[in-house]
C-alpha cells in the first residue's frame, strides 16, 4: 500500500516540476520576461555598443563631443557613462587602447 503511494506522489511530483519546466519555457519563447541591458535607454530605443582604437592625441572628452548621442544630456555625463562601460577609474587614455562606445 505504501508503495503505490509513494508512486503515486512520485508520478505528481514529476507531472507538475514537467508542467513548471513547460510553462518557463512558453513564457521565455513568448518573450514574456523582457530583459534589458540599460534599462536607462529602453524607454527611448536601442543602443548599440562598438569599439574603437584610442589614437595619439585622443582624449576621453574629446571622444565624447564627438560620439555622443542624444540619449544624453551632457558630455560631463557621457564621459561618466564611458568610463563606466570601461571600467576606467581616471580620464587618462593611451593610444592603442579600445575603448567601447555607445551609439544609437
Amino acid at each position: 500500500m505504501r508503495k503505490r503511494a509513494k508512486k503515486k506522489h512520485h508520478r505528481q511530483f514529476i507531472f507538475f516540476s514537467a508542467s513548471g519546466l513547460i510553462a518557463v519555457i512558453v513564457c521565455i519563447m513568448l518573450n514574456v520576461f523582457p530583459v534589458s541591458a540599460d534599462s536607462t535607454h529602453s524607454q527611448t530605443g536601442s543602443v548599440y555598443y562598438t569599439s574603437i582604437e584610442i589614437q595619439p592625441g585622443d582624449t576621453l572628452w574629446n571622444i565624447a563631443e564627438e560620439t555622443m548621442t542624444s540619449e544624453y544630456s551632457s558630455v560631463p555625463e557621457y564621459v561618466k557613462v564611458l568610463k563606466e562601460i570601461n571600467s576606467l577609474d581616471s580620464d587618462q587614455l593611451e593610444a592603442g587602447q579600445n575603448l567601447i562606445i555607445a551609439y544609437n
